[in-house]
């Protein structure tokens, strides 16, 4: 990409252009931050001024099902600049064709959640707009993501008529042709039914206005609400996934990208249907030691405890896949606690920041408290700075938790023991000097994009533990992993991984789960210094055993090679390498791998992997 020199322009100062990624609507700059964190930037050139108090709040606070979520907004000479998070999903026309039309009644809805964003962009405290061309729309399941949006000027407004053709292209897989009467013998031709057939052509007929045809299709679904159930027809390829590579724009957000989040105060609330999963608004807490600070149903930009009131609850409750994330700063240690409790109140899940700083995990049921792990020197809170927190709740799972402090690569992340389920209230109670940043809960539809950005797309899964999340002088995302702590890789990830060398003390346990539920255990022993394999049957049998080669501080690099029946294991570490064979009756096919290590470890990002995203 060739840079523009002449002008000097205030994020390329804080980002490094490395790409452009070409739509067909439009255009996303791939950069990195100086903490190494990958990010996407998207232009809005800027139309009217003077822009209006309290836009940029808003847009940092934008959390939309159907627009790319906004980490930042960095306002230029004639431009905004949006930084982008990752999103995902397949173009439109590259989805959608004549020969593969999308069923009628998934169509009619993913028109009802355009034209419900283009609603909610007007009503920010920055009109915005966006064109509904197929060509700007991404599709992910039955999950639409509007592109690029532009800002609305009304001196010189912008008619943009192509949401009148959205609904027929979904349909027929195509531009409309000719007069009404044409598309309105397409429609027969392809027998779309009648109610949606009119809905299509009132959508082309220049006599409705957008109001009028929006009022028609929420109406069209609110009659079909209930009736369809999981009745939808899955006979169009677009409901169907596809052999082809989707555009997936996944990229590396170390924790230092979290510094770019601001919670505001917002001029704009989302529609009620896009946070059906945090209901039940209730701001009423058991009164403990403190009074509880109420702020009412109006939108808050930060929550500041005292002596006197030392307990906040949020308004929503949690009941689905949900992920929460907010920013607090402590001005002094003097206890600290955020906790999701049941309905009744009887459960609490949930951490306390002590007076040394550390992160005590712990739940209680009914009058016991149990800590589940102590982060102690392995990660500690300082007074006087900034962190993001996140929670990841989903039911019957435990919680997985993330703290970064402002401006620092490192991010602490934990996942609970034990599964929680049922309806969740947010509460938090602090002290004077405590500041909570107003916290917002959104819906998780992709648990596996939300779990690899977590892991800065690494495919390090916490199954339960502690460890830190960070980036090398190489740039490569390291995890520090804490004793008692088991972390997790898919059967595709485990065929090669790296990690810190064992000391003396170590005793590195691997266990190889198959898909047919065999199971065979690597142990590296570093007092020993030698690697023994064992399979897990009724009882245990050691079938392959070797020394271990290589000294110094070269990592070690596991790969495990499994061929038909015969399961081949190299351990190499420098210029050295270990092979253990064994040979089983059955075949081998790995269905995930497990690490331990009494004394915690350390993974290191494959080199491989990170030049494929550099």
């Amino acid at each position: 990409m060739k840079q523009d020199t002449n002008v000097k322009r205030r994020y390329y100062e804080r980002f490094q252009v490395e790409d452009v990624i070409n739509f067909f609507s439009g255009q996303l700059l791939q950069a990195k931050s100086s903490d190494g964190a990958q990010v996407f930037l998207q232009s809005i050139k800027i139309t009217r001024r003077p822009l209006p108090n309290g836009y940029q709040e808003a847009f940092r606070r934008l959390q939309h099902p159907y627009l790319a979520p906004i980490l930042d907004l960095i306002e230029e000479e004639n431009e905004l600049l949006l930084v982008h998070p990752p999103f995902a999903g397949d173009p439109l026309p590259l989805t959608v064709n004549k020969e593969r039309a999308m069923d009628p009644e998934v169509a009619v809805r993913i028109v009802g959640k355009c034209f419900k964003t283009l609603r909610d962009l007007e009503r920010l405290p920055l009109p915005l707009s966006a064109t509904l061309d197929p060509k700007n729309i991404l599709l992910n399941g039955h999950k639409p993501l509007i592109l690029f949006y532009y800002m609305k000027d009304p001196k010189t407004p912008r008619f943009d008529e192509k949401w009148r053709e959205l609904l027929y292209y979904l349909l027929t897989g195509q531009a409309p042709m000719g007069g009404l009467k044409q598309c309105e013998a397409e429609l027969e031709r392809r027998k779309i039914p009648s109610r949606v057939a009119k809905l299509a052509l009132m959508s082309l007929d220049r006599k409705h206005p957008y109001a009028d045809v929006l009022h028609a299709v929420e109406s069209y679904i609110d009659a079909k609400a209930g009736n369809q159930g999981s009745g939808l027809s899955r006979k169009n390829a677009a409901s169907k996934k596809t052999k082809r590579k989707g555009v997936v724009t996944t990229v590396t957000i170390a924790a230092a990208a979290l510094v770019l989040v601001t919670l505001a105060v917002s001029q704009w609330k989302p529609e009620e249907s896009y946070t059906g999963l945090f209901e039940n608004p209730d701001n009423a807490v058991g009164q403990q030691g403190g009074e509880q600070i109420n702020t009412g149903d109006s939108l808050v930009q930060s929550i500041h405890f005292s002596n006197d009131k030392t307990h906040f609850s949020l308004p929503y409750t949690l009941t689905g896949n949900s992920n929460l994330r907010g920013e607090f700063q402590l001005a002094k240690l003097n206890g600290f606690f955020g906790y999701l409790e049941s309905s009744d109140g009887n459960a609490q899940y949930g951490i306390h920041i002590n007076k040394q700083g550390s992160i005590e995990l712990y739940h209680t049921m009914g009058s016991k408290m149990t800590k589940v792990g102590v982060s102690g020197d392995g990660y500690k809170v300082k007074p006087g700075k900034k962190y993001t927190f996140e929670i990841l709740y989903y039911p019957n799972e435990p919680l997985r938790l993330a703290f970064s402090e402002e401006g620092q690569p490192e991010k602490w992340i934990a996942t609970g023991i034990t599964p929680v389920s049922g309806e969740l209230k947010m509460r938090f109670t602090g002290k004077e000097g405590a500041v909570l940043y107003y916290p917002v809960p959104n819906p998780v539809t992709d648990k596996q994009m939300v779990e690899r950005v977590w892991m800065n797309q690494q495919p390090w899964h916490l199954d339960f533990g502690q460890a830190v999340l960070t980036l090398d002088d190489e740039q490569r995302s390291r995890l520090k992993v804490f004793p008692a702590t088991q972390v997790r890789l898919g059967g595709n990830d485990a065929t090669k991984f790296s990690f810190a060398p064992i000391t003396a003390d170590d005793l590195f346990q691997i266990d190889i789960q198959t898909i047919n539920n065999a199971r065979y255990r690597l142990v590296l022993e570093g007092k020993e210094k030698k690697a023994s394999l064992f399979k897990l049957d009724e009882k245990i049998e050691k079938v392959a055993e070797k020394p271990l080669d290589g000294e110094g501080d070269n990592l070690y690099t596991v790969m495990i090679k499994p061929s038909f029946t015969k399961l081949t294991i190299d351990l190499v570490r420098g210029s050295n390498k270990t092979t253990l064979e064994y040979t089983d009756k059955a075949p081998i096919l790995i269905r995930d791998v497990t690490l331990q290590n009494r004394n915690g470890f350390e993974l290191v990002e494959e080199k491989e992997k990170l030049n494929d995203t550099q």
